[in-house]
């Protein structure tokens, strides 16, 4: 399995869906890219594009937080779970402070020559399944 993720990937589609089946796409029509690497190394971004523009030292708080949320970054090393059905992600590096030493799990399924990742999140009392469709570059 790890031989099939090595390589460099790019976003097709990131979209949502909660317990009632309600659809959303929380970065719009999200960009990405995703690598992982033979020696065991990942890197991701994802981001929400056209995002406004923030001059360094210029961005009033709400400028800068629109900017921060609409941007996922973080890095490190990765393992296939002993179940072979999903990837750990141990996060080195990342934008978000508290992924920092922390482990991103996402099941994972090729269809044709596309990876999908998915994950679910807790928010608001319910789970909200991520899926992330990948294609080679």
């Amino acid at each position: 399995m790890k031989e099939r993720l090595i390589g460099n990937w790019r976003l097709v589609s990131y979209v949502t869906a909660d317990a009632q089946g309600e659809r959303g796409m929380p970065y719009g029509e999200a960009v990405g890219r995703l690598m992982y690497d033979a020696n065991g190394n990942m890197a991701g971004q994802v981001m929400r594009p056209n995002r406004a523009r923030v001059e360094l030292g210029q961005g009033n708080a709400q400028q800068v937080r629109a900017a921060y949320l609409g941007y996922i970054a973080y890095f490190g090393t990765y393992e296939i779970a002993a179940d072979g059905q999903s990837v750990v992600h141990h996060v080195d590096g990342s934008l978000n402070p508290a992924w920092v030493g922390g482990d991103q799990v996402r099941q994972m399924r090729f269809e044709d020559d596309r990876l999908i990742l998915t994950a679910d999140v807790r928010k608001n009392a319910q789970t909200v399944r991520h899926t992330l469709t990948w294609e080679r570059c």
